[in-house]
């Protein structure tokens, strides 16, 4: 088998999908990565997947990446409907085993999103968590000032504007580092922040009708990242906490915020098992 690039209609965009495909009765795996670059430029943190005989679908949301669409139209529901597209194509061309790995920072959160409102996936397994109104974490600032800025983003044309990571000075801090060196090497403006993009983010911790209010009901599995520069160990566990389904912990031992990509047999080889104990 090898990889292939398919387009999945949805609404009035054509998702641009990275494709690995074992057998037609096969597990699916959906993946989601933060919407600054294309999947296949991130393909190395799920590839070892492909090993265990699954099939992975690995897109772009509409308006990011290699999708069509505009960014200009970045919002919830377009997440939603983008996701409901890529499992409706699934149901029609393969098997209905469907499962869903968040994978990256923000990709954990936009999946989670998906995930609190679907009853279409039979488990989830996520890099990076949103706990409802917390927004120390992913986000790291205080709940009224976020509010306040998702009112002023709200407001704003579609622009970017330059948002770069945290900097971090623990365990690992070189090898961190070095991802994001190499990604700005090959992407200069990658941290030149999408105004919508920002505003869907921050919505998803704040707005009223946020589905994340409501814990995901399929099991779960959630990966505990000690040392993540944007995430307290603590906002791992309270987010664990808060859910009602079924659920796993997976701490990762001396674990970075890019260990999704810098370890990724080791994520790969949980989400696998994972899945595979709830197919």
């Amino acid at each position: 088998m090898s990889w292939k690039h398919i387009e999945v209609p949805s609404g009035h965009a054509s998702l641009f999908c990275n494709a690995y495909t074992s057998d037609d009765a096969a597990m699916n795996i959906i993946v989601t990565h933060t919407p600054i670059v294309s999947t296949v430029d991130v393909q190395p943190a799920y590839e070892p997947l492909a090993k265990y005989g699954v099939n992975i679908f690995a897109f772009d949301f509409s308006g990011t990446g290699k999708s069509g669409g505009s960014a200009k139209d970045f919002s919830r529901t377009s997440i939603v409907r983008d996701l409901d597209a890529v499992v409706s194509y699934i149901e029609g061309n393969f098997s209905g085993n469907i499962h869903l790995y968040g994978n990256t920072g923000i990709g954990g959160m936009l999946a989670q999103y998906y995930a609190a409102g679907s009853t279409k996936i039979k488990s989830f397994a996520q890099f990076a968590c949103a706990n409802y109104k917390d927004t120390s974490g992913g986000l790291g600032y205080p709940y009224p000032v976020v509010k306040l800025l998702c009112a002023c983003l709200g407001l704003l044309p579609q622009m970017r504007f330059p948002l770069k990571p945290p900097k971090y000075k623990g365990p690992r801090r070189e090898e961190d580092d070095a991802f994001y060196e190499e990604l700005t090497k090959k992407y200069p403006d990658v941290w030149m922040a999408n105004t919508k993009m920002l505003k869907t983010l921050m919505e998803i911790f704040v707005a009223g009708d946020s589905a994340i209010k409501n814990s995901v009901t399929m099991p779960t599995l959630v990966f505990k990242i000690p040392h993540d520069r944007y995430f307290s160990p603590r906002y791992f566990d309270d987010y664990f906490q808060s859910l009602t389904c079924e659920k796993k912990l997976v701490e990762i031992e001396n674990g970075v915020h890019n260990s999704y990509y810098l370890d990724a047999e080791l994520f790969c080889g949980y989400v696998y098992e994972w899945f595979k104990e709830n197919g």
